[in-house]
């Protein structure tokens, strides 16, 4: 026996190499069945693809209850083994994006016409490939300025409230702070699909002094493409001069002007009784002359550059008017005195001449 052996020497390494290779297969076969996700890498029977919209790379996913992370075009592959009974799920339901100044939400998944807003989705069958939709809505940091008719900034101080009204149906409200977040993405069902539909704003209103400075729907703008918007607005300058109502000389010292949300400034006016106020809000104003004399509130609905002239009722016309009134009484009066003392001239003379034609034989 001892020289059978020695004359064949393979026969032993052939056995410890095929007992060996029987250990392998069967040590592969109990790690697969451990491991279910070894198993689908080495024999893949379908695809199941998640597609995030917007494409949103990085963007991070659980497949039956594996981590996967979306690559450059926002889309996750993943190959299985079976085609049944697969899950799907958000990590994050909110991704910020601040190098971009913009933010995405989780709203919907979409497959197939059918829609579902949970986090995860159970139960998934394969025919051969699945293609998920995870549906975003995109938010932006609008930052806006405003401008007047030559271009030139205007504080922002100045403005207390606006409005921008989307084409999704929704007005977002702000200040002249000059930053607001707004929806610049989101998703939307349409011939049977589901696409990312950018949203457009139109600029509503801009209150500047309690009046509403631009026009309606004028300007429109997209956050997804811009973030940074100029509005002109509609502010005009007014030239104000005053004069004496009877002598036209130059009057007062300064103007009241009360603005359409009802606060008063007073102007004051130079040697020559005029004074230049610019960038006024298009809108209804009242101004009054400050000097002795009447004075009274006169409306003023400005909507351009406008000259302003305002006549003032001074003393010295009040006294020239009650002189000229005295004297227009005295001398009806003198008349009236006059007439009295004629007629009764006029009726001792006629007194007279029936007494004498009386007397006659």
């Amino acid at each position: 026996m001892m020289q059978a052996a020695a004359r064949h020497p393979g026969r032993g390494r052939l056995r410890r190499v095929t007992l060996g290779a029987v250990l392998v297969t069967f040590l592969s076969a109990i790690v697969g069945v451990a491991n279910p996700a070894t198993a689908e890498a080495a024999e893949p029977k379908g695809v199941l693809e998640i597609v995030t919209l917007p494409k949103i790379p990085g963007a991070h996913f659980l497949v039956d209850g594996r981590p996967y992370k979306a690559d450059s075009q926002g889309v996750v592959r993943v190959k299985v083994s079976r085609l049944d009974r697969h899950k799907v799920a958000v990590v994050d339901r909110k991704i910020p994006d601040a190098q971009r100044g913009r933010n995405y939400e989780f709203v919907k998944w979409y497959q197939r016409n059918h829609e579902s807003y949970l986090d995860e989705l159970s139960g998934l069958t394969l025919k051969r490939n699945l293609r998920i939709r995870a549906a975003y809505r995109a938010t932006y940091l609008l930052e806006y300025s405003f401008v007047d008719k030559a271009r030139s900034p205007v504080d922002r101080t100045r403005v207390s409230r606006v409005e921008f009204h989307g084409d999704n149906g929704h007005t977002r409200t702000g200040n002249g702070s000059g930053r607001l977040t707004l929806v610049g993405v989101r998703p939307v069902v349409s011939g049977g699909t589901i696409i990312a539909k950018k949203v457009s704003y139109t600029v509503q209103r801009v209150d500047v002094d309690g009046s509403n400075v631009v026009q309606v729907n004028a300007q429109r703008f997209v956050p997804s493409q811009k973030t940074k918007v100029v509005i002109p607005l509609q502010l005009h300058t007014v030239h104000f001069s005053t004069r004496d109502v009877l002598f036209g000389d130059p009057v007062g010292s300064a103007v009241w002007l009360k603005y359409p949300d009802g606060h008063r400034v007073r102007v004051p006016l130079d040697a020559s009784g005029k004074a230049t106020v610019e960038r006024l809000a298009r809108g209804s104003y009242t101004v009054e002359v400050d000097a002795p004399g009447i004075s009274f509130e006169r409306p003023l609905a400005l909507s351009r550059n406008q000259y302003v002239d305002l006549q003032h009722v001074s003393r010295l016309d009040i006294a020239v008017a009650a002189g000229t009134l005295t004297a227009f009484v005295f001398g009806l009066y003198l008349i009236r005195v006059r007439g009295r003392t004629g007629m009764l001239r006029s009726a001792r003379i006629n007194s007279a001449r029936v007494l004498a034609l009386g007397r006659r034989p």
